[in-house]
C-alpha cells in the first residue's frame, strides 16, 4: 500500500501521511476476528479514497487533503462493512412507537 501512495502522489511525506490515515483507520478493524479476512478490501477501499481525494484537487482546492483522505476512507469503510447491518428490518423506524 505504501509503494502504491509512493507511486501515484511522488512525495514521500504526503505518501506517509496517507498510509498512517489508513493504518488508523484499519488497524483497529483488523483486530477483532471476523475482520480478519478482509484485508484485501481495506487495501481496495483504501486505493479508492485515494483516487477520489485526487479526483477532488483536481475539481477544488482542497487546505488538508490527509484529512480529506481521510474523511472518505471513514465513509468508505463505513458503507462497506455498516451499511447492510439495517437491511433486515421490515418495519421503518416510526413502526416501532406507539402513537
Amino acid at each position: 500500500m505504501k509503494t502504491i501512495l509512493a507511486s501515484t502522489i511522488g512525495e514521500n511525506t504526503l505518501a506517509r501521511r496517507f498510509f498512517g490515515v489508513y493504518r488508523q483507520h484499519t488497524l483497529p478493524m483488523l483486530r477483532f476476528s471476523f475482520h480478519e479476512h478482509k484485508r484485501e478490501l481495506f487495501e481496495q477501499l483504501g486505493i479508492q479514497a485515494l483516487q477520489i481525494a485526487v479526483q477532488a484537487t483536481k475539481r477544488r482546492h482542497i487546505k488538508n487533503l490527509s484529512g480529506y483522505y481521510s474523511g472518505v476512507l471513514r465513509e468508505l469503510v463505513n458503507k462497506a462493512l455498516f451499511s447492510d447491518a439495517f437491511k433486515d428490518f421490515d418495519v421503518p423506524v416510526e413502526g416501532f412507537y406507539w402513537k
